[in-house]
């Protein structure tokens, strides 16, 4: 994680995003700008964070581990969204995981310094009311898409929605379970889209050779 210092930067990024209009008081004082890169642990699973974060850039991904060692992808997350909301309302319920996915971007909120006023704050909750139903209407969209198409446009959507910069490294295990689909089938339809060149393997996991056709298949499951 890296801190943004730049002062004319930061200001572009409050004015860029509206971000004091997320909130009924003056939420600067309160607020720094930090950078995760690919892989960096946003929020830790299990802790209760101390920050709330706003995603203004970026894409992560949400997970959760088992005792069996497996790990469950729960779902993506892309600008704009908070994440940590739902820690800030029940400090009691262990965190879920969060790992950047691309270059995140994120105003940071130190909530230990301005929690009363966040959780009085009528315009703040009712735009975390307004996300969270953005984020449902996602989860919805995808849960159908899971259902009703086969898998070469669920992977074709999936790996659209993961890659970083061209590159497309989910691992197999997680991507079967969001998926619903068994490992072998997973594999199966990858090693397709290698042999007809929208993939290629790299040592770095794979990388899109045919967007285009990638785009053309995910566009049968878009409404």
């Amino acid at each position: 994680m890296k801190h943004i210092k730049d002062k004319t930067l930061i200001d572009k990024y409050f004015e860029d995003n509206h971000f004091e209009t997320y909130f009924g008081f003056d939420i600067r004082p309160f607020t720094s700008v930090v950078r995760f890169g690919p892989d960096d642990v946003i929020l830790i699973e299990g802790e209760a964070p101390q920050k709330l974060y706003f995603l203004f850039k970026g894409r992560a991904k949400l997970f959760m581990s088992h005792r069996n060692g497996t790990v469950d992808l729960i779902n993506y997350l892309k600008s704009p969204c908070f994440i940590g909301e739902m820690e800030l309302f029940d400090p009691a319920r262990p965190a879920k995981g969060v790992v950047a996915l691309t270059v995140c971007d994120c105003f940071c909120i130190d909530v230990a310094a301005c929690k009363d006023r966040l959780l009085n704050d009528v315009i703040f909750l009712q735009n975390v009311c307004r996300l969270l139903s953005d984020k449902n209407s996602g989860d919805i969209k995808n849960y159908s898409r899971n259902q009703a198409y086969p898998l070469k446009v669920k992977l074709a959507s999936f790996i659209l929605m993961t890659e970083n910069n061209g590159v497309y490294r989910e691992k197999h295990t997680e991507a079967s379970g969001y998926l619903g689909v068994t490992y072998r089938h997973l594999l199966y339809v990858i090693a397709e889209f290698v042999k007809e060149g929208i993939l290629a393997k790299s040592p770095t996991g794979y990388q899109i050779l045919d967007r285009k056709r990638l785009n053309e298949l995910a566009e049968w499951s878009e409404d």
